[in-house]
């Protein structure tokens, strides 16, 4: 038989150990309670922790599709929007050259529609969203149209007008060209400023390639617009011919050719900026089902991971009450002990 000491020290050490360890448990316990879901779920699920994983990883990658769709869907109502709004512009153009022609003294209040739309038009090309170039293809950081007044452009249909008839459009000569060499210079050399190699050089820096994104899983769309699509570039050819040779020496004849010319022209852009609205729409419809999609899975895999780390909210309730009932014992002891002294049985 063996004897021992035994000391009020030795048991306030040995209750303090045990109740430094309920404590430690306490805040596990109070965490699963509020989140309903295992505070430690590594400790608790081992290998299945693996799947786990797995699953946030494939919850958080749905997350980030659906939060990069929800952008690119404002940069696609932002371009539906622009392309509204130019059609309008283009409308009204056609609308304001119709009224003057045949009279030469009206075509002033057109040649000032023209300048504002060819402004007005620079200006939407240039809509940014988001720090954004909506229209510069894949450039989506550099300003994709020049302004026309200093960028190139009017110096250009400058040069081009006295390259071809061997004097400016303001002199007294320009009112012996006839409606066929206008419509020559038209059809030709203004043609190559806009629709052909003049567009680059002198008024465009946007990319053919319009940028491209993922949508879902291994599905990918044209997701911007380029400011080089055919019914921008003939819709500021237009603009520009009416801002130009309405404010010029041409004769009568002339001027009518000018007038079916930008007619001809902005109806034909009106149509093309239509014909992208409705790709645009499309990708539109596209990004929503794609968003569909993810939802769903996500919700799926949200389910998944629910359930791998689930708690008992009863059961936990129940260890946390208890837990709360030894501490409270555990503390009403030792502050017995502690009371306790030889000098009350001296």
């Amino acid at each position: 038989m063996r004897t021992s000491t035994i000391s009020t020290y030795a048991l306030n050490l040995a209750l303090r150990s045990s109740t430094s360890q309920l404590q430690g448990k306490m805040p596990q316990l109070q965490e699963e309670v509020v989140t309903g879901k295992l505070s430690d779920s590594g400790l608790v699920l081992g290998a299945e922790s693996r799947k786990l994983q797995s699953f946030k990883s494939d919850i958080d990658h749905a997350q980030s599709l659906i939060d990069t769709n929800s952008q690119i869907q404002t940069r696609l109502t932002m371009t539906q929007d622009s392309m509204d709004y130019l059609n309008e512009l283009s409308s009204g153009l056609i609308n304001a050259v119709g009224i003057v022609m045949g009279e030469k003294t009206q075509y002033s209040t057109a040649q000032q529609t023209a300048a504002s739309t060819v402004a007005e038009l620079t200006s939407v090309l240039n809509t940014q969203v988001n720090g954004i170039f909506i229209f510069g293809g894949q450039n989506t950081d550099q300003q994709p149209i020049a302004d026309y007044e200093t960028g190139g452009g009017k110096a250009a249909f400058d040069a081009a007008f006295l390259a071809y008839f061997g004097f400016a459009k303001d002199d007294p000569l320009a009112s012996g060209i006839t409606a066929a060499q206008i419509e020559d210079f038209m059809n030709n050399d203004v043609m190559d400023l806009y629709m052909g190699t003049g567009w680059a050089a002198n008024v465009s820096s946007a990319s053919d390639e319009p940028l491209q994104s993922r949508i879902n899983a291994g599905v990918s769309a044209d997701t911007s617009v380029s400011a080089n699509e055919d019914g921008f570039r003939r819709m500021m050819m237009a603009s520009v011919v009416a801002a130009e040779l309405f404010d010029s020496n041409l004769n009568a004849e002339s001027l009518l050719s000018v007038s079916d010319f930008v007619i001809s022209n902005m109806g034909n852009a009106n149509g093309a900026i239509t014909d992208i609205q409705g790709k645009v729409g499309l990708v539109e419809s596209r990004i929503e089902r794609a968003n569909e999609t993810l939802g769903s899975q996500k919700s799926l895999l949200e389910s998944f991971a629910s359930e791998l780390e689930a708690v008992d909210p009863y059961e936990v309730s129940i260890e946390l009450n208890s837990l709360m009932t030894q501490l409270e014992a555990s503390y009403q002891i030792t502050a017995r002990i502690q009371r306790m002294s030889l000098m009350d049985y001296l």
